[in-house]
């Protein structure tokens, strides 16, 4: 790697801002010095979340995003460019717009760096990297194996960015070695939350007795949390619980709120954390209670 990358004031920046990095009550003192080393060796900056690290409880997973890493390309000074970005089906005809309903099957992209004659091409499938949910949405919103938020969204565009880190990491194996972005990670860390389904065993009528005199007691708690007017969102701000839209909440607390805090490293604080212990609460008794749902405005966006 060039040393006009790792330069002493970037080595003395991250050895000022270690306390500052998020999530580092999950890791060990070995992976945030190891995390510190890949900070100082590409040159990347874990503030501004041009690189940042997932703690998981054996392996810690090092990650940047797509602009890290074309920084890191940048920096080294043998990147010239690269070629635009193309999309198939499964035709296998190639075409440089994305304009079908449905998603591409590949996308490739080439990265030219000196010195090479040919443009380094990088091909990503799309079932390959496309990130899916895990479990059947209990309202009904998704089920197993449909693609999530952003891959439902913007799959060419999501496919093209795994295209393109294949690429520059395929011309720059030093410099990005150990260092995967985001969307290349999807998939694999929807499979980390897929948890074997178990058959209840059979209750006995004392145990039944007693769920029912428990149901008795959190009746009264779902009255009192449904009560609870959220202080955090956009659009859910202002809003009692029971007056929202289950399948909304589920989406805002799981799919945005905590996916947001894993994906950011971040735990969840003030009333983004009070609204996801108030919300989940709800949302679990509420599937237990014979509770009507809102008639709410179903075209209402959710607010992220």
């Amino acid at each position: 790697m060039s040393n006009e990358l790792v330069t002493k004031d970037h080595t003395t920046y991250i050895d000022k801002v270690l306390h500052l990095i998020p999530g580092q009550a999950d890791m060990s003192k070995k992976d945030l010095e190891n995390f510190a080393l890949q900070c100082k060796r590409t040159g990347l900056d874990p503030i501004t979340r041009q690189i940042y690290a997932i703690p998981n409880k054996d392996k810690l997973t090092i990650m940047a995003s797509i602009d890290g890493l074309r920084l890191i390309a940048e920096r080294s000074g043998a990147y010239e460019g690269q070629t635009a970005p193309q999309w198939c089906d499964e035709s296998g005809a190639w075409t440089d717009v994305w304009l079908k309903k449905t998603p591409p099957t590949a996308c490739k992209i080439g990265v030219y760096k000196t010195k090479f004659r040919e443009p380094l091409i990088a091909i990503a499938l799309f079932d390959e990297y496309a990130g899916r949910h895990a479990y059947d949405d209990k309202y009904g919103k998704y089920k197993k194996g449909d693609l999530t938020h952003m891959w439902a969204k913007m799959p060419a565009l999501m496919i093209a960015k795994v295209a393109e880190a294949l690429a520059l990491r395929k011309a720059f194996p030093n410099e990005m070695s150990g260092i995967y972005s985001t969307e290349e990670m999807d998939q694999a860390s929807i499979q980390k939350d897929v948890t074997p389904q178990t058959e209840e065993p059979k209750k006995s009528l004392v145990e039944k007795v007693a769920e029912i005199k428990e149901a008795r007691q959190d009746a009264e708690t779902i009255e009192e949390l449904g009560e609870y007017v959220v202080q955090f969102g956009k659009k859910l701000a202002g809003q009692k619980l029971k007056n929202i839209d289950p399948i909304q909440l589920e989406s805002y607390i799981f799919d945005y709120l905590e996916q947001g805090a894993k994906k950011n490293n971040q735990p969840l604080t003030g009333g983004a954390l009070e609204l996801f212990n108030k919300g989940s609460a709800y949302l679990k008794l509420f599937v237990n209670h014979d509770v009507a749902p809102p008639k709410i405005d179903t075209e209402d966006q959710l607010p992220f």
